[in-house]
């Protein structure tokens, strides 16, 4: 068991490296492609930070798909909106907190552009009726809801492409290859590009070994895998953009710490569930459920914030009873 548990967490670690070399990569092709802020922070950063999730996504059901792979898979789905929405946001608030208190910001009052209300309002509507599939065998009624939720992400594209120009970034990282080959100035996208295909590798790595282990271990402790891989999964492939959104949150950069959070909600709510109902059978137990419940209240009252600008350090820190919640449900109660 302990074993496990440290390839567990060494594929953690694995997978968090790799996440930080794409991200690094892809900000800074962002930057010279001259694509702004909203529309890199809102779609494109989403889509790339959550390549970890769907690799293993697609790890667990092709590679495990006889044995909890279905169940990973659809926990990952789940997962990520869920940690998101309890344990990403709380920290978000403590660390404004923490930025009240080291003078790094002058208010504990979020200042947010109200058009992030929209993404919260899409994650609201649509997350919830993810579920719905699940209570049917029909195959009509599952291809019915994944052109649903493609058509609601491709209409969220198009809302934020027309503003893709808006704050272009002009303070992008070098890329990581570009420092240990400082004199290949010229190839500097040919690095960036390396760098992101190396990253895609070791995510499948890391992915696949991960996988792996959560089903050994759910096994070994008794913990259904969906229960657990709810949890582990997105602990290890969200620290990327929870990171940067606690630090952004820090400085006072609050439209950009919000943000870097909620585009991947939307992304879960929409093209993944989309994915997901085209490739297995749809699952729904107690753990699915409290996710939903769970982002969805959150995310209501997070829109309702923005929309008249009440949003304070305390309001996502309400997040947080929720992990609790889920954790005491999945480890001592072992539900």
């Amino acid at each position: 068991m302990t074993g496990t548990i440290l390839t567990l967490l060494g594929t953690m670690v694995l997978v968090f490296i790799a996440a930080l070399i794409f991200t690094n990569a892809i900000e800074w092709i962002a930057s010279q492609l001259k694509l702004g802020c909203s529309f890199v922070g809102s779609i494109v950063a989403p889509l790339f930070t959550s390549i970890p999730e769907m690799v293993i996504f697609l790890v667990a059901i092709f590679a495990f798909a006889d044995g909890a792979g279905k169940d990973i898979g659809v926990g990952t789905i789940y997962g990520q909106p869920f940690m998101a929405s309890s344990l990403s946001y709380g920290l978000v608030g403590i660390a404004i907190l923490l930025g009240l208190l080291f003078k790094k910001r002058d208010s504990g009052h979020m200042h947010v552009d109200k058009s992030l209300a929209t993404p919260f309002l899409f994650v609201t509507i649509l997350f919830p009726l993810t579920l719905v599939p699940a209570f049917s065998d029909s195959l009509i009624v599952k291809y019915v809801f994944a052109f649903i939720f493609l058509g609601a992400f491709i209409y969220y594209i198009w809302t934020m492409y027309k503003r893709k120009n808006a704050e272009q970034i002009d303070d992008a990282a070098t890329p990581y290859f570009c420092r240990v080959l400082p004199e290949a100035s010229k190839g500097r996208m040919a690095l960036a590009i390396l760098q992101l295909l190396v990253a895609i590798g070791l995510l499948y790595i890391g992915s696949e070994k991960m996988v792996g282990t959560v089903e050994t271990l759910s096994a070994g402790i008794g913990l259904s895998a969906l229960a657990l891989a709810l949890v582990v999964v997105p602990a290890a492939t969200a620290i990327p953009e929870t990171s940067t959104a606690l630090i952004w949150g820090f400085k006072g950069k609050d439209t950009l710490s919000l943000g870097s959070l909620v585009g991947e909600k939307v992304l879960y709510s929409t093209f993944y569930p989309a994915l997901a109902l085209f490739l297995i059978s749809w699952s729904f137990d107690i753990h699915i459920l409290m996710s939903v419940v769970a982002t969805t209240i959150i995310s209501l009252i997070l829109y309702l914030c923005i929309r008249f600008n009440k949003l304070n350090w305390y309001t996502l820190c309400f997040g947080l009873v929720f992990f609790v919640a889920y954790i005491i449900v999945i480890f001592v109660l072992k539900i």
